[in-house]
């Protein structure tokens, strides 16, 4: 008769011990911001489980939970950081937990339209890249930019013959003029930039990268029939700071960036960067043994920067690029027949003249030119910007000097014959 009594015994023991263990218990609170206000439907889950509910409209929750304390509940919410609160103990009274806004969602700036406004309040089509994101994708000049922007194109067989097109509009490549300005308008820092060239040089400092799509005239003026390029860089500040960036890759490539920056007196910041940029040729010259199509450049920018009053900001700059890049010569792709004599076809007069033929294969990235491919650019200027506060409005003066000197060698018949040996000029 005994083991019946104890059966049920044990049986009624391992049912209570069952209710404590998996006892649950129900937590209430609510979520605020940090003025007070409460943050609606935001979602509370206990961590490490699948357990979760929503808050109400104004922010209050109940949630139930077999755990015991210490453990942590987890609050998150759109817009606002997601945080992990500590339960130590259980508590009749409704917690209150408050959630901080997240940073990452300040609005974006931009100057497009030559003030300082929010992006969404634009009426212009429009793509703003920041500087730390074009870092991140290796885009150190307009060349690398465009693979970032939707209808930019770039096209480029030197730095003279260069077009930057927007939506298929801008100049038409081939057709270089010294004497016409591009039709997509190229600003840093409110000075434009009326040479093509700058699109090859290295960005130096950037804070913002502005694209603006159609016809910007009413705003940048002429050469902006296409949109327009504005481009905003880092501004000296009075703390200390220096930052360098090593970047390597194939072809021997390397890009050495660095910049420092600090107070110099009262009022007064001063910043000065540098950038270089190596990389081995991919082109073979048979003749000369040598490789052509590299990269060599190098740039400088300095700024000071003076602030006498919450009204008044000064800031001058001066920026140079040097680039010796061994030219960029053209692969032979093919040879067509005409339709005269045959001892007039290219291959005929080729060997009547002593010659061999040339090696037609793109891919093979060889050439045969006897005279030495150069495609030496300097480019740079000086600017002064004054922004001077009037009631709601700005006041902007932009004043600048800008130079380009190009030194180019071409051999333009593309080969070893001595037919239009050499070419070059300013």
């Amino acid at each position: 008769m005994k083991q019946p009594y104890l059966s049920f015994l044990t049986l009624i023991l391992f049912l209570l011990l069952s209710n404590l263990v998996f006892a649950q218990s129900t937590i209430t609170g609510i979520v605020k911001r940090s003025d007070g206000t409460p943050v609606p439907h935001a979602t509370i889950k206990i961590r490490s489980t699948n357990t979760s509910v929503a808050a109400d409209g104004e922010g209050k929750f109940s949630i139930s939970t077999t755990q015991q304390p210490p453990f942590y509940i987890q609050i998150s919410s759109v817009g606002y950081k997601p945080q992990d609160f500590q339960i130590l103990k259980l508590q009749d009274t409704p917690l209150e937990l408050v959630l901080v806004e997240n940073a990452l969602l300040d609005q974006i700036v931009v100057t497009s339209r030559r003030r300082s406004e929010v992006l969404q309040d634009v009426p212009i089509a429009i793509t703003v890249i920041g500087g730390q994101a074009a870092e991140n994708a290796g885009a150190f000049n307009v060349n690398r930019l465009k693979e970032l922007v939707p209808s930019v194109q770039l096209y480029a067989s030197n730095a003279r013959n260069t077009t930057l097109n927007i939506r298929g509009l801008g100049s038409t490549f081939g057709l270089t003029n010294d004497g016409i300005d591009p039709g997509v308008g190229f600003y840093v820092d409110g000075v434009y930039h009326a040479r093509p060239a700058a699109t090859s040089t290295d960005f130096l400092d950037i804070e913002q990268i502005e694209v603006i799509r159609g016809p910007q005239g009413t705003l940048f003026g002429k050469n902006t029939t296409a949109g327009g390029f504005n481009i905003t860089t880092s501004k000296p500040t009075q703390t200390p700071s220096a930052k360098a960036e090593l970047s390597v890759g194939n072809y021997n490539f390397i890009q050495a960036k660095a910049s420092v920056s600090g107070g110099v007196a009262t009022n007064l910041s001063a910043k000065l960067s540098i950038s270089g940029t190596q990389r081995d040729g991919t082109i073979w010259n048979t003749t000369e043994e040598r490789k052509y199509s590299g990269q060599n450049n190098l740039g400088f920018k300095g700024q000071l920067y003076y602030t006498p009053s919450d009204k008044l900001q000064v800031l001058l700059s001066s920026d140079v690029s040097i680039q010796h890049p061994a030219g960029y010569p053209l692969v032979i792709a093919g040879i067509t027949t005409t339709e005269r004599n045959a001892y007039r076809q290219y291959a005929r007069i080729v060997s009547d003249l002593g010659y061999q033929q040339p090696k037609v294969d793109p891919f093979s990235r060889e050439i045969a030119t006897n005279t030495p491919w150069r495609h030496n650019q300097s480019i740079g200027g000086v600017s002064l910007n004054v922004d001077y506060k009037i009631g709601n409005g700005t006041l902007t003066s932009t004043t600048a000097w800008r130079f380009w000197n190009w030194d180019p060698t071409n051999d333009r018949d593309f080969s070893e014959f001595s037919a239009l040996t050499k070419s070059q000029g300013n």
